[in-house]
């Protein structure tokens, strides 16, 4: 297989749609908030405080050996997300750049070989008659249930929910800042070798239940 990398102008494309997107349903908070401690910090807003992990919570982070498991695995935990929340909810990326994308981990290092991250974001479609408040609080203790490192984090428009992995995969859930916004969730594997970077491997842009 040809490996491709991703071009920083495509990276920078994605990520300024999200941030756009995120002005439309959240007041503060970007893809990669402050992690818990001993894990790879990606940016955000500073945290006032981060409550202890559950009991056994340890991170162990999994490095990514390929662009195929890095996507398969945020497509395993968004799907289990999916299927465990009512029938006829799905994730709908088609608002956005695309299903997902590739970013430099580190601004200092957009060389070829520089690691990079998998993120995808998208917007959570309710069922009618769908809390999409509740609906943020559900996630977290589907989350939880998985014994994930879950809470609600300052600086970000609330309710929220952000979760933590003990293999290094995180993902969030945030409401909408404004009317006729659905919740978004964002999910985002851990950094791993520039090289093994490939443009061609294809993400769904709507995720249904199973």
């Amino acid at each position: 297989m040809t490996i491709k990398h991703r071009p920083l102008r495509a990276a920078v494309v994605f990520i300024a749609a999200v941030v756009v997107a995120l002005t439309g349903c959240s007041d503060e908070g970007n893809l990669g908030p402050p992690t818990p401690t001993g894990a790879t910090d990606i940016g955000g807003p500073p945290m006032t405080s981060t409550p202890a992990p559950p009991p056994g919570w340890n991170l162990k982070e999994v490095v990514p050996q390929s662009q195929q498991q890095a996507q398969d695995t945020v497509l395993g935990y968004l799907q289990r997300t999916i299927d465990a929340l009512p029938p006829g909810t799905a994730l709908d990326a088609t608002r956005y750049a695309g299903a997902g994308q590739n970013s430099y981990c580190d601004d200092n290092d957009s060389s070829p070989n520089g690691p990079m991250r998998f993120h995808t974001i998208g917007d959570l479609k309710l069922p009618p008659g769908g809390d999409p408040v509740k609906v943020v609080a559900s996630v977290g203790d589907i989350w939880r249930g998985w014994g994930w490192h879950v809470f609600e984090r300052d600086g970000f428009r609330k309710p929220n929910q952000f979760g933590y992995a003990p293999d290094g995969y995180r993902l969030q859930i945030g409401v909408p800042g404004r009317e006729g916004y659905p919740p978004s969730i964002q999910a985002s594997s851990p950094c791993f070798p520039g090289e093994i970077a490939n443009d061609d491997v294809p993400f769904p842009a709507v995720i249904s239940s199973g």
